[in-house]
């Protein structure tokens, strides 16, 4: 069965005035409010040249280690911030902001996340000389300005290495680039080996590892599910669990598939154990139960998913789903409402 085939359904909206899974309203959570929030402080920090403030911004949510629900750290999201106001700008656009971040490391010449910021503002504007198409329609000066971009990343990163300051964003703006490389397998393994050692509980290192093993990238069929399911059970655990749980997240959240659990033949067993996990730490985020939902309606676990969309109580987080008519189309087909 095509666990997927509530997208091809008309939406008629049940005639109801209570808020329901099938009478839903979209809402902003907690969670999206505060990442919104992290991004912003970052770039108006980064705009009004507070260079000691940013640096303090970023030890302070290096230091916690604070992370959301999908396991990415709000580090992450400052870093975002900091190139959210140039995003598909002119060159002009990334000259000025690449010198912001310059004059940024001169005034801070110890400060490893503005050398990171720097890698990572390279690394963004390498992508978009290349563009996200398939690799045969893009142009020769695109392939040129990307790789010279990608390297000037690694030189900088090269640099700050030796600095005092550590940080695991270091590490993911290095796999980030080396991906856009073309690097050797056996290069990579080390610098994500190396990753995990250093920083152990940085969930997203995996996200990237899921990212380059995806057969359009450099992995082999079905070795993408077996190098997460290896990655889980070395950490073990209810931890192994959640860590699974999240790779699978972020995937269905970046990778467009009918349905993963097929196409990549991911446990929805492990997927569900982890995901129950993450719901007990996590009790209040919406996230979580509109993430569990979808999942478990692609998994064809009916039951499950009927749960979990009476647990968002009809309120939809936009981040789960690529519209609000999925969410309304799968609830439907979950219900077994009729067209």
């Amino acid at each position: 069965m095509d666990n997927k085939i509530w997208l091809l359904l008309p939406i008629v909206l049940v005639g109801c005035s209570k808020i329901s899974p099938l009478n839903p309203v979209l809402v902003e959570p907690p969670e999206t409010k505060e990442v919104y929030a992290i991004k912003q402080q970052a770039n108006a920090l980064l705009n009004a040249r507070e260079f000691d403030k940013l640096d303090a911004a970023a030890k302070a949510y290096r230091d916690s280690k604070a992370c959301f629900p999908n396991g990415r750290w709000k580090l992450s999201y400052f870093y975002d911030g900091l190139d959210s106001s140039v995003g598909n700008g002119s060159d002009a656009d990334w000259t000025n902001h690449l010198s912001l971040i310059m004059d940024w490391i001169r005034a801070e010449p110890k400060s490893m996340t503005a050398r990171v910021a720097l890698a990572n503002g390279l690394i963004d504007y390498a992508w978009q000389a290349r563009g996200h198409d398939y690799a045969n329609k893009v142009t020769e000066e695109g392939w040129i300005q990307f790789f010279r971009r990608l390297n000037a990343a690694v030189e900088v990163l090269g640099d700050a290495r030796a600095l005092d300051q550590k940080s695991p964003y270091w590490w993911m703006a290095m796999l980030r680039a080396e991906l856009g490389l073309q690097a050797k397998r056996s290069q990579y393994d080390a610098t994500f080996n190396a990753a995990i050692a250093a920083w152990p509980d940085y969930t997203p290192f995996y996200f990237h590892r899921s990212d380059y093993l995806l057969p359009r990238w450099y992995g082999a069929e079905g070795e993408l599910e077996k190098d997460l399911e290896q990655s889980a059970d070395k950490v073990g655990g209810e931890a192994g669990d959640m860590l699974y749980a999240r790779v699978v997240w972020n995937l269905h959240g970046m990778v467009y598939s009918q349905n993963m659990f097929e196409e990549y033949h991911l446990s929805w067993e492990r997927t569900k154990r982890g995901m129950e996990a993450i719901e007990k730490h996590y009790p209040d985020s919406l996230a979580v139960k509109n993430e569990m939902a979808h999942l478990a309606a692609l998994a064809g676990d009916w039951q499950t998913a009927k749960t979990y969309f009476q647990r968002t109580k009809g309120r939809i987080d936009i981040s789960c789903w690529s519209s609000t008519n999925e969410y309304i189309a799968c609830a439907k087909y979950v219900y077994g409402v009729k067209q």
